[in-house]
């Protein structure tokens, strides 16, 4: 039996269009491709999505995953189809960026407690930032972790890269460039 190639969607959380977290995930989606999985990215500060207000609406109203319309109605079909879910995103004050935070409040609707839910999904974390000390990201890396633990998700990998901080640092780290690869072809 042939094994069935992964649906790959990529969150990416940079407003620059070629920023360092965001070639480090084009990095990963290529390798992903070659191995014949279907990888898909979202620029997710390109989309209007409000804040969840913690309404709780979506936990009494099962037809539709929220009731704020924005462009997370476009996205949560693509969370659900996607395989694995890969969340890229610049470090900022030590988290995500506050575009990819608000997507994240929105997967409120899609707890394991919910009929439609994303449990299950494998997720990356891919991280960037001008901090040069490996502990900047504890804060991100204990969110990520502790989000994938409650949604039921299984981490599939960990990029996390210091010390670059001007458009194209990402260049000069081949280390992580190659981790992100090999991180890649694992996903199919």
């Amino acid at each position: 039996m042939r094994k069935k190639n992964r649906n790959i969607l990529i969150l990416l959380g940079s407003r620059r269009e070629d920023g360092n977290s965001t070639r480090l995930a084009y990095t990963l989606a290529d390798a992903a491709s070659r191995t014949g999985a279907a990888v898909q990215s979202i620029r997710v500060p390109a989309l209007e999505i409000a804040p969840c207000d913690g309404c709780g609406d979506c936990w009494r109203q099962p037809t539709e995953p929220c009731v704020l319309h924005d462009d997370m109605d476009s996205v949560y079909p693509l969370l659900r189809a996607a395989d694995v879910l890969v969340f890229a995103t610049p470090l900022h004050f030590y988290t995500w960026s506050a575009p990819l935070k608000t997507l994240i409040d929105r997967l409120y609707c899609l707890t394991p407690t919910q009929r439609r839910n994303l449990k299950g999904k494998r997720t990356v974390l891919l991280a960037t930032a001008a901090d040069d000390r490996p502990a900047a990201f504890a804060g991100v890396r204990s969110t990520f972790r502790l989000v994938a633990g409650f949604m039921g998700w299984k981490s599939t990998g960990e990029i996390l890269v210091p010390g670059v901080e001007a458009p194209g640092d990402i260049a000069r780290t081949r280390r992580f460039l190659v981790q992100a690869e090999a991180l890649g072809t694992r996903l199919h």
